[in-house]
């Protein structure tokens, strides 16, 4: 008897490959994940399916950074986190093809975005795996500035993933100045990876917060917050003054 419902089956993308399959291989096989953007095979599909990656886990991954003050903050945090990556590789793929075409390489921005788009999508799985660390640390009380630390070193282990592949790809390349793309494209890559990140914080709000902002008045930079969450999770606090001392 012929079954009356048919089994759902997985989207095709163009090429026959489904995007099932290019996350697998992702995983799995980050060598022939990389050979298929080099050979410009169906790049257009391989975009679509690592920016929908990118946006599923970090949805995630905000919604647990925002559960540590929760109501309100879960959907803000699962919102915001999404934008960082993705702006990072619309504003890091333009940057790698620039600095390749002063460097004489032939310019192929498709290639060039799919290629930072898989990279930052493998960070972005790397990033939410972890994310049972950070659940773990708010049922153990660790504090404010301790689960800061917790996610900066979550998405320094992700970005220095996805930063990985992308050198490791240009470098296999050999073309003309690839030494110098790699150090550009390292540059632009931090800087507006942490830059971006500063700029959409919130994304962890102090439990006893009264009023939760979407966005928080800019105020110097991420380069300067990192020391500065460090010194606050050893109880070393800026006074008024300008001065460090205890907290009271």
């Amino acid at each position: 008897m012929t079954a009356l419902v048919e089994e759902p089956r997985a989207v095709a993308l163009p090429g026959g490959a489904r995007a099932i399959d290019m996350i697998d291989m992702l995983l799995r096989d980050r060598a022939g994940m990389l050979a298929r953007v080099r050979a410009g095979t169906d790049l257009h599909a391989v975009i679509r399916t690592m920016a929908a990656t990118i946006a599923v886990a970090l949805v995630v991954v905000g919604a647990a950074l925002g559960s540590f003050r929760g109501g309100v903050q879960v959907g803000y945090a699962a919102v915001k986190m999404p934008l960082v990556l993705l702006g990072t590789a619309a504003l890091s793929a333009p940057a790698l093809s620039a600095i390749g075409a002063a460097l004489g390489r032939r310019s192929r921005l498709s290639s060039d975005l799919a290629l930072v788009m898989t990279a930052l999508a493998f960070g972005a799985l790397l990033v939410a795996a972890c994310t049972p660390l950070l659940l773990l640390g708010r049922a153990m009380h660790i504090g404010y500035h301790r689960t800061i630390l917790v996610a900066v070193a979550m998405f320094a282990l992700g970005g220095g993933a996805a930063l990985r592949m992308v050198v490791g790809e240009l470098a296999a390349a050999r073309a003309p100045g690839w030494r110098s793309a790699i150090t550009g494209l390292t540059i632009v890559f931090t800087l507006v990876a942490g830059q971006l990140s500063w700029a959409l914080r919130p994304y962890l709000v102090r439990p006893q917060s009264v009023d939760v902002p979407f966005l928080r008045q800019v105020e110097g930079s991420f380069l300067d917050a990192v020391p500065e969450a460090i010194r606050s999770a050893r109880g070393i606090y800026r006074e008024p003054a300008g001065r460090w001392g205890s907290a009271p």
